[in-house]
């Protein structure tokens, strides 16, 4: 009887897979498509929120906390401000600064070293080259024989004429009258002057071109003098130019100082701290507020390997908070885009860090807290 069992048993356990067998042996063979499966989420652990910027604002300077112009929970726009610290020596320093600029700046405008000494040097090259033109005309009188030889020319003919006068009154007396011998003697006479006034003419032009050669370079010499005296001037202005951005830079720099003692806000965001109180000491470093962005979140977490080598920055993830044991309930999600995928192994636990975004995200996603990133590859 148990062998009979074991038969009807084995006959029952083939019964299907001959019905199979007979179906397929009558029915034309067909392609089933296979239905494709969902691929499966990556979900990081170990997930935080971190806000989009966050700033412990320290104290630029060294000194007392005047004002705080925030409480905890303001919102600040960037360019804000947010505190101050006390100013008196500052803006005492940089109006002193001022006063010392606008103090140079009108004596540098007043200043007319180089243009009066350029005018000079002008007026004295043309006092020289005017010299220099009449030592040269003064020189060619000099050396021009021309008004002595024809001094010495007329003299010649007066002597000639007297001479032949005297000898025709030897010959004959009656021939030349006493009044003309007189007046060819006086010819002759005026003659000779004429001819010791050339000479001394031509010797007085020579005295005068050698008077005007030195004139003309004692003027050259001024006028070299007179640059000198322009060289200087505009070394002078120079210096005072340099001078003047000295001072400009100066009252940048203490325009600087009264601005560092101005706590201003570097962003858009929330003051979540005040660490300080009016009053109180400041030492540069110190933190005084802190400000944090949550138009922006940001989720670090990690991944295993494997998982990393899916990811890649683009790819959009699902940021939900994890349900609690004790009130299970529907769950709010936020879409978040993947924007970084460390290409580094934590040698410690074989993990891989990346890192989400959310824009403009919603109430109850808040920085610090633990929630669950889903990527979908």
């Amino acid at each position: 009887m148990r062998q009979n069992l074991q038969t009807s048993r084995f006959h029952w356990t083939l019964l299907p897979a001959l019905i199979l067998l007979s179906t397929a042996a009558t029915t034309p063979a067909q392609t089933i498509p296979a239905k494709a499966a969902n691929p499966p989420r990556i979900t990081a652990r170990a997930c935080r929120v971190q806000p989009g910027d966050a700033a412990d604002l320290p104290a630029p300077e060294r000194g007392p906390l005047l004002k705080l112009l925030v409480e905890q929970g303001s919102e600040v726009r960037a360019g804000d401000l947010l505190a101050e610290l006390d100013q008196e020596d500052a803006l005492l320093a940089l109006k002193l600064a001022e006063q010392e600029l606008q103090a140079a700046t009108q004596k540098r405008a007043s200043s007319r070293l180089s243009q009066v000494a350029a005018a000079a040097v002008q007026e004295a090259e043309r006092q020289a080259e005017q010299a220099a033109l009449d030592a040269d005309q003064a020189r060619q009188s000099a050396d021009d024989p021309s008004a002595v030889r024809l001094a010495e020319a007329k003299l010649s003919e007066a002597t000639a004429a007297l001479q032949l006068a005297d000898a025709s009154r030897k010959a004959s007396a009656r021939s030349v009258s006493e009044r003309e011998f007189l007046a060819l003697s006086s010819q002759r006479e005026q003659a000779a002057i004429a001819v010791q006034q050339a000479q001394h003419e031509k010797a007085l032009a020579a005295i005068k071109a050698r008077s005007l050669a030195k004139a003309t370079e004692q003027q050259q010499a001024a006028v070299a003098r007179l640059k000198l005296l322009l060289e200087t001037a505009r070394g002078t202005e120079d210096a005072e130019t340099q001078q003047l951005e000295v001072l400009r830079t100066t009252v940048e720099i203490a325009r600087q100082k009264v601005q560092r003692r101005r706590l201003i806000a570097p962003f858009d965001g929330i003051i979540t701290e005040r660490c300080k109180a009016a009053g109180e000491w400041l030492e540069p470093g110190e933190p005084v507020l802190r400000l944090i962005q949550t138009r922006r979140l940001l989720i670090d977490g990690v991944v295993s390997i494997s998982e990393s080598q899916q990811l890649q920055p683009g790819q959009t993830a699902a940021v939900r908070i994890p349900v609690a044991t004790s009130n299970p309930g529907p769950q709010e999600t936020v879409t978040a885009k993947l924007i970084f995928v460390s290409p580094e192994v934590d040698a410690l636990n074989d993990a891989v860090r990346i890192r989400a975004e959310v824009q403009q995200p919603p109430h109850w996603l808040r920085p610090g807290a633990q929630v669950l990133l889903e990527i979908v590859p």
